[in-house]
């Protein structure tokens, strides 16, 4: 198998469709997460004395619970979930904190309903796979099955990373609208973070990877030369014949005289 093969036209259309079923798969896992910020929330902590009601031994328990959150997701939003606006998943909850059967929590209050970016996104994705396996069976071209799939791979990976940061500021917004704390001057979402899920990583790599596979054979596979017209030879002019031989009239023979 050669470099051109590999990295050219046939390369990218038995791989695109493969590299697409993996983005797809990809939104099974989770694209955003919510988790605590743990400076905020001790200087937050810091500010609760024993007349608010908090003792020391709360305190204790307290901290302990953020040191061990840590980075943890204490939501998660697969992709499936964004874009359908279906209710999150509890995530794992450390031990020092009061888990209270969180597995079985209910999640409703956070859900943030259909994003229309992330549905876009996969439309996209789904597009660009029917696109890859048109050209599996020879139903499109070879160069514009590439230049559609680079341009749905693209447009989906565009769409992925405007959704992240529209669902970052739906979920602060969601969680600064919420009950807020006894602490004058704390805004309630400066006590989270919204991380990137493993799954939006995974998903914006391959998409990449689809773009770049698909470039190259773009730029590889050669233009089809047209079909060129052979030219009819030119005919020569008819040849002219020979006017007909006029027959000259017969002349009279002289009568000869009579001796």
């Amino acid at each position: 198998m050669s470099l051109r093969s590999l990295v050219g036209e046939p390369g990218a259309r038995r791989v695109s469709p493969l590299l697409l079923l993996l983005v797809i798969l990809s939104f099974f896992l989770v694209f955003a997460g919510v988790s605590c910020n743990p400076t905020t929330t001790r200087a937050a902590l810091s500010s609760i004395d024993a007349t608010q009601g908090v003792t020391g031994a709360e305190a204790a328990q307290v901290n302990d619970c953020v040191n061990a959150l840590g980075g943890t997701n204490i939501l998660t939003y697969s992709g499936w979930q964004i874009a359908f606006g279906k209710n999150p998943l509890v995530g794992s909850v450390p031990a020092p904190c009061n888990q209270n059967n969180a597995a079985g929590a209910d999640t409703s209050s956070a859900n943030i309903g259909p994003q229309v970016l992330a549905f876009l996104a996969l439309i996209s994705i789904l597009l660009a796979l029917l696109t890859s396996i048109l050209g599996v069976l020879g139903l499109v071209a070879a160069r514009s099955r590439a230049l559609v799939t680079t341009i749905f791979a693209a447009g989906a990976g565009g769409l992925l990373i405007l959704d992240h940061f529209h669902v970052k500021d739906v979920l602060l917004s969601k969680i600064s609208s919420s009950e807020g704390t006894s602490i004058p001057g704390l805004d309630t979402a400066s006590l989270f973070n919204i991380n990137v899920g493993i799954g939006l990583i995974a998903a914006l790599a391959i998409l990449a990877v689809t773009v770049v596979y698909n470039l190259a054979a773009l730029i590889v596979t050669p233009v089809p030369a047209g079909v060129a017209i052979p030219e009819s030879p030119e005919r020569p002019p008819p040849e002219e014949s020979p006017p007909p031989e006029q027959s000259l009239p017969e002349q009279p023979t002289p009568e000869q005289p009579q001796t």
